[in-house]
């Protein structure tokens, strides 16, 4: 045999390995979470089962409008558990807050042992309403309009409704302080977007053809990551979704078009920064915010603790560009 050849068999037989090193760190990476998350099913059911965790008695998920004044619903995804203790611990840490309730929001997931184990988190902190739809990024709008409708019959009174992703950050003391300091009727607050076209390219992922969306120019509406309802507009923006007809998109339908089709304002708030991590992990950053997006549990949890402590320093690896960097070569290690 030639060395050409041979170097050109070399280089085949390298790229085969390659691609079966690659195949083969996937699956294992995919099979270590399943095992994961077996486990901490069973480790959970254990620690239920000899008493070390007591459950209460299974009851609906309720609510006392009279005594709500911000009710705060999580859209989350049935296998988000970290995010969710993470929230429990952090910002959605109410025992100091009566006024305020927190649920989360759940689909259905296909794998049982994760939905079975999402029903004995439940049994343990109550604060889950569990929907009958299932998780996918096309049932964001429904698991949103879900949330609505509960709001609007079993939660009918509360002055304030915010829907906030499970990725973000939230200063709730300030968002309190505000409202209080600056009451709202008739309004969803948030990041607002005006001018936004559909993408009409052929081959794009968010395209959105004229049959779907026939305008040019959507209506001003208010980013999906978070964005806050005054308790008045609820019950009609649930009705509104009952008339208006879907569309893909969570945060243009609802707080766009169904929002425009019953009068109510979108206005910008300026301390909801709803861009993708821009601002650093850092407590510091938020002390004059609300809420920052796409954070991993284990920054928001440092992140908490940075906000408590008024003499806090943001780190060297929480400027913007640097912590961009080490963002992006985070998740390339992943790939």
């Amino acid at each position: 045999m030639s060395p050409r050849k041979i170097t050109k068999a070399l280089c085949k037989a390298t790229k085969w390995i390659l691609l079966l090193l690659v195949v083969t760190f996937l699956c294992f990476r995919f099979r270590e979470k399943e095992q994961q998350t077996k486990g901490a099913y069973k480790l959970l059911q254990e620690y239920l089962n000899k008493g070390l965790l007591q459950a209460p008695p299974a009851r609906p998920v309720v609510c006392q409008p009279q005594n709500v004044f911000l009710l705060i619903m999580v859209p989350s995804a049935v296998s988000n558990f970290e995010q969710r203790r993470v929230i429990r611990k952090t910002w959605g840490n109410i025992t100091t807050e009566p006024s305020v309730l927190l649920r989360f929001v759940l689909g259905k997931s296909t794998m049982h042992e994760l939905q079975s184990l999402a029903e004995t988190e439940n049994s343990v902190y109550n604060d889950i309403l569990f929907t009958n739809i299932l998780e996918t990024y096309e049932n964001l709008l429904h698991k949103s309009i879900a949330l609505l409708r509960w709001a609007s019959f079993y939660c009918q009174g509360v002055q304030y409704l915010l829907k906030i992703d499970d990725d973000m950050f939230l200063n709730l003391p300030r968002l309190l302080n505000d409202l209080r300091r600056n009451p709202k009727l008739n309004t969803i607050s948030g990041c607002r977007v005006s001018g936004a076209s559909p993408f009409r390219t052929l081959f794009s992922k968010w395209r959105i053809s004229r049959k779907q969306y026939q305008k040019d120019v959507y209506p001003d509406y208010i980013a999906g990551t978070a964005y806050l309802i005054s308790g008045d507009i609820i019950s009609k923006l649930y009705n509104a979704t009952r008339r208006v007809p879907y569309f893909v998109f969570e945060d243009v339908y609802i707080t766009g078009m169904c929002r425009k089709h019953i009068g109510a304002v979108a206005s910008e708030h300026r301390e909801f920064s709803c861009g993708f991590r821009d601002k650093g992990p850092c407590g510091k950053n938020f002390r004059y915010h609300i809420t920052g997006h796409h954070y991993r549990p284990t920054e928001i949890q440092r992140m908490w603790s940075e906000l408590q402590d008024r003499w806090s320093n943001c780190r060297l690896a929480d400027a913007y560009l640097i912590h961009q960097l080490i963002y992006v070569s985070q998740q390339l290690m992943f790939l």
